[in-house]
């Protein structure tokens, strides 16, 4: 039996990972993994854009400019929580929430690993249980399906992201931000503001 390993290694992982962003797929690499994965790349933002993006108003996504692209930029209108130090008190604010989505470049390679790492603007202070202020504003996004192939980027933004980023989802096991978790948990008004969540589309 395999012990779970800490949030704090797995996020340092995607740390990592997302100062690397930068590394681009090579369009010289004609590797079968490095094909399927521009492909993967390719039709991820294109089913998105065609789909998802075109049936909501309140949340916008720019790609990177590539044809394959693997960094997002995301805006989304909604109020939001923020808290920018320890003896700062905690704020309601109108939005919108922006941030990044990186997919990890090669991964095909090693599919285990974790390929996605959302990023909340560190600007925002965005105060939610599962977002870490002190370490970059990174996401967790809870274990993602196990599958062949990776998240498309319309089912992360409706079923993962939206619902952590509009406080639906606020799961206090293994929280990044413990302060977050505690208010969120112990007081009767945090909801207040935030609520109630009209559908993506």
């Amino acid at each position: 039996m395999t012990t779970p390993r800490p949030p704090e290694e797995m996020l340092q992982e995607l740390i990592a990972m997302v100062q690397q962003h930068e590394r681009q797929l090579s369009h010289d690499d004609d590797s079968p993994l490095a094909a399927i994965a521009r492909e993967f790349f390719t039709n991820n933002w294109s089913n998105c854009s065609d789909g998802l993006l075109k049936r909501t108003p309140t949340l916008r996504v720019y790609p990177e400019w590539s044809a394959a692209p693997r960094v997002f930029r995301f805006e989304l209108d909604r109020p939001y929580k923020r808290k920018r130090g320890s003896d700062s008190p905690i704020e309601l604010c109108d939005g919108p929430i922006c941030g990044l989505i990186h997919y990890r470049a090669d991964l095909f390679v090693n599919p285990s690993l974790p390929y996605i790492a959302v990023q909340v603007d560190p600007d925002l202070a965005f105060f939610h249980p599962n977002c870490s202020r002190q370490r970059g504003s990174l996401v967790c996004l809870g274990e993602l399906p196990a599958n062949l192939f990776p998240l498309p980027l319309d089912l992360l933004l409706e079923t993962r992201l939206y619902p952590i980023l509009t406080y639906q989802d606020r799961k206090p096991s293994h929280p990044l931000d413990l302060e977050a978790a505690r208010y969120f948990a112990l007081h009767a008004e945090a909801m207040e503001g935030l609520e109630p969540v009209a559908p993506l589309y």
